[in-house]
């Protein structure tokens, strides 16, 4: 009796030890992950308004450069629009940058750095504007404004990768802190069990005082949080508390003497295959078994519940396995919650996916007009047209960057609309544009058919344009050169139809249905270069969607064409008082 005291006490002192330690391991665990998770944040704000600040300032010498090239005083709308933005950027990054212990000198070199290349591109400016072009070309030239913008450039680089580092080293600090969590985690659930064994173990030796260690089991099994079950080395259950009774449905007068298996049914949650319980497994092979991942508990009455479960050897004297208990708990919520998070992920996956896929869009025209403009034979209306593509394609893609900027989007996983009354012409025009370098790279033939009157829509011209002009690109891109590309529109009832159609590869029957999924290639297209990331379809739908339209493809089989049909209702027309 001494010694079942002895036992009991070295137990509970061990387990007191594990707890307390565990307790520690874990608060400082999560104290880590919040101050980690809130100094990453930090870090990447300063990443962001420091990238901002850089791109004001590109914006603004963007405009000095267009006002010099063509004398336009238009040229200077990005000019003065950074200058409205940089001084309250470079507030948001100094700001930021006084949290640093290290940025003090920083500070007033990145303001006197932004200042100077303020100075600068004002002076180049007023000189042009009061007629001393020469002197206002030999300052550009000097390479003074230059230097200065090399010197930004390098600084708020310099502190970019400063911050990086601080994030992977605070990220390793969260993945350390995460595997001690997991790790005390474990050494409860250990704890748990072995202190069941141990218990089990002195109520075996003591015959004497048997009828009091079941009673004192009892309680202890009726005052732990989870489910225990104890059996005999048959198999057979000896013992329930009232969390496994609530769980199965099976009273312990009800389950007493029954077969494991028949209380305690448990199935595979993909597969639906059953599953050997622990108990089994342990009067077996001996020794504990860990935790199972993925399992479903049948409920008596039918219900399904997701646990996580585990057994451990009950033995005499002698080593011999004389039972088994089996702890397990409900992790309903625990599973929600790892199953949110994944969706979560994988949504801001998709969402950096797609804003990255339209990212692409506006440079093929960017990069035609750069290369017109720098032409020696181009007129300056070529490069007025040039300088104007650019400008509004890089209107495009600064938007496109405030969707990619805005964290919360991603863990929406939307992107915003921005209607307004359009005429379809003009939205086609821009498709067009976004799609000719691969056209007439391609010697592709391209016609469009719209009716005489205006086809007016309701939608963003930028999305809507997005949609048309992914569509020529993916004609243009999966039919042989030359071919034929061809436009048409018309009302078709309540809406207005737009139609793309190609006499390119076209589709295999069984791969029309997954064409709109996210990521979806087609086979034809795996061993082509220009196969894309297969997601350009499944956005396009997306942005149709989103204006309560419809995108649909069809396909008379390989090699015979695609055509692409986009609906949307027609703008009702507006009321003149």
């Amino acid at each position: 009796m001494k010694k079942s005291k002895s036992i009991v006490g070295i137990a509970v002192g061990v387990s007191s030890i594990v707890l307390i330690v565990a307790g520690i391991i874990a608060h400082r665990s999560v104290q880590v992950l919040a101050d980690t998770s809130d100094e990453i944040l930090r870090s990447k704000e300063l990443e962001l308004s420091l990238e901002r600040l850089l791109s004001s300032v590109r914006d603004a010498e963007t405009g000095q450069r267009g006002y010099i090239v063509t004398g336009s005083e238009a040229y200077l709308f990005p000019y003065d629009n950074a200058l409205r933005e940089i001084d309250g950027r470079l507030h948001t990054v100094e700001e930021r940058l006084q949290a640093r212990d290290d940025s003090t000198d920083e500070l007033q070199s990145l303001r006197g750095l932004v200042m100077l290349k303020l100075d600068e591109l004002a002076r180049t400016i007023e000189l042009y504007r009061s007629g001393q072009r020469a002197e206002s070309i030999a300052l550009v030239r000097s390479n003074e404004g230059q230097n200065v913008m090399t010197a930004i450039r390098a600084q708020v680089g310099e502190r970019v990768l400063v911050e990086q580092r601080n994030v992977d080293r605070l990220m390793a600090l969260e993945r350390e802190a995460r595997q001690s969590t997991l790790r005390s985690s474990i050494s409860l659930s250990v704890l748990a069990i072995l202190l069941m064994v141990v218990l089990a173990y002195v109520v075996r030796r003591d015959s004497m005082r048997l009828r009091l260690s079941e009673e004192r089991l009892a309680t202890t099994l009726r005052s732990i949080g989870d489910a225990v079950i104890a059996t005999d080395e048959q198999g057979r259950v000896t013992m329930t508390n009232p969390i496994a009774e609530e769980l199965t449905g099976w009273p312990l007068a009800d389950a007493r003497g029954k077969p494991l298996d028949e209380i305690f049914r448990i199935v595979n949650e993909q597969t639906r295959v059953p599953v050997e319980s622990p108990v089994a497994k342990v009067l077996r092979e001996g020794g504990i078994v860990g935790l199972a991942n993925h399992t479903v508990l049948i409920h008596r009455a039918g219900q399904e519940i997701p646990i996580e479960d585990s057994g451990a050897p009950i033995c005499d004297d002698e080593g011999a396995i004389t039972g088994v208990v089996l702890v397990f708990r409900d992790a309903t919520e625990e599973r929600a919650a790892r199953n949110a998070l994944h969706l979560a992920d994988r949504r801001k996956d998709e969402f950096l996916a797609t804003l990255a896929h339209e990212l692409r869009n506006p440079l093929a025209p960017i990069r035609q007009a750069a290369a017109l403009a720098a032409h020696p034979n181009t007129t300056p209306d070529k490069v007025q047209w040039s300088l104007a593509v650019i400008a509004r394609q890089t209107e495009h893609m600064a938007r496109l960057l405030d969707d990619l900027l805005d964290v919360s989007r991603i863990t929406r996983g939307r992107l915003e609309v921005r209607r307004g009354r359009v005429d379809l012409r003009g939205v086609l025009d821009a498709a067009v544009e976004a799609a000719r370098p691969v056209i007439d790279a391609r010697k592709h033939t391209l016609t469009i058919n719209l009716p005489d009157e205006p086809l007016v829509l309701d939608v963003d011209s930028l999305r809507i344009s997005q949609v048309l002009g992914n569509l020529l690109t993916n004609a243009a891109k999966y039919t042989s050169q030359p071919g034929t590309i061809r436009v048409t529109a018309g009302r078709e009832g309540n809406d207005v139809a737009i139609r793309v159609a190609d006499n390119g590869i076209g589709i295999a029957p069984e791969d029309l249905p997954k064409i709109f999924d996210m990521f979806a290639q087609v086979k034809p297209t795996l061993d082509r270069k220009e196969g894309g990331l297969g997601i350009g379809l499944a956005l396009s739908r997306a942005l149709v969607e989103m204006h309560g339209g419809t995108l649909d493809g069809r396909s008379d089989g390989l090699g015979k064409g695609s055509e692409f049909t986009v609906r949307l209702a027609a703008a009702e027309p507006q009321k003149h008082t």
